[in-house]
């Protein structure tokens, strides 16, 4: 049995899943859909796979609820959210036949980041871009503009920048300050919406990639996030770069992100990274993609 969890709030996710029906109608594949609701998301959903191939089509929040109650088995990750940052930093192509993709043995085992006890696939912050994704989640402007929303926001951040006090710790070191601007971990090279945060980030070192912004100036903070947006990571500076497995954090600011969601905080943040947790199914590799 062929189960597919979809998220039924995306028009691209449901126009996908048409398609893949009817190929599967078309070669006789029994299959079974459970769609996200307001009052049921992927992660509940899960508790519901008890079949042989699982399909996943969605955004990074949905596959993030997906890892969040992961049960071990392989997944075949259909992107068709507002930023797939997971799938650009994969590099997973659309364009690939959904029998294809049920007929391979190929898959690749990714880590995940994990803050207490919840589980993202990409990236964790606080600091501006938990701000962000505050403003984003707070604007009607979400589904006309799409990703550019996350462009405008950071334009507004800025105007807008807030310094927090935090206590950082990890293997090697400590950091306390009363001017962080931004921390960031990654498991992934991407986040919100395109930008490469981490360019070394592999998503199979067993390694959180972080970047820590703090006791700058706002002129200095707005050219090293530009240097983020060109690519122009050896221009920045005064950034302080770690990559380690675990992380501790004590903060004042009352939220963080992980792969786009707003949490809440609490008074201890431990970020560790676990190897290896799920398997994407992947192409065989010398087979051909779809056109």
């Amino acid at each position: 049995m062929i189960e597919i969890i979809v998220n039924s709030r995306s028009k691209k996710s449901l126009n996908e899943l048409n398609k893949i029906e009817r190929v599967l109608q078309g070669k006789k594949l029994p299959y079974r859909v459970l769609r996200t609701s307001k009052k049921t998301n992927a992660k509940d959903l899960m508790n519901e796979i008890h079949g042989a191939e699982l399909i996943v089509i969605g955004g990074d929040g949905t596959i993030n609820e997906v890892i969040n109650n992961y049960h071990g088995k392989e997944i075949i990750y259909l992107a068709y959210g507002s930023g797939n940052d997971l799938a650009r930093s994969i590099e997973f192509k659309k364009d690939i036949e959904i029998s294809r993709l049920l007929e391979s043995k190929r898959f690749i085992e990714y880590d995940v980041g994990v803050v207490n006890d919840r589980k993202f696939c990409s990236g964790f912050d606080i600091g501006f871009n938990a701000d962000i994704i505050k403003r984003v989640n707070g604007s009607k402007l979400k589904k006309y503009l799409g990703k550019y929303i996350y462009l405008l926001q950071g334009v507004i951040g800025i105007l807008m920048l807030k310094k927090y006090k935090a206590k950082i710790s990890w293997d090697s070191g400590e950091i306390t300050t009363d001017k962080l601007y931004l921390l960031n971990a990654m498991i992934q090279p991407y986040e919100g919406g395109g930008i490469k945060f981490a360019p070394n980030a592999t998503g199979q070192d067993g390694k959180l990639h972080i970047m820590i912004m703090e006791n700058m100036s706002l002129v200095t903070f707005v050219y090293n996030y530009l240097c983020l947006l060109l690519k122009k990571h050896n221009k920045m500076r005064k950034v302080k770069q770690i990559t380690t497995d675990r992380l501790a954090i004590k903060t004042n600011q009352r939220y963080f992100q992980i792969d786009g969601e707003l949490i809440n905080n609490t008074e201890q943040l431990n970020v560790g990274c676990i190897s290896k947790f799920y398997k994407l199914k992947r192409m065989e590799k010398n087979e051909k993609r779809f056109k």
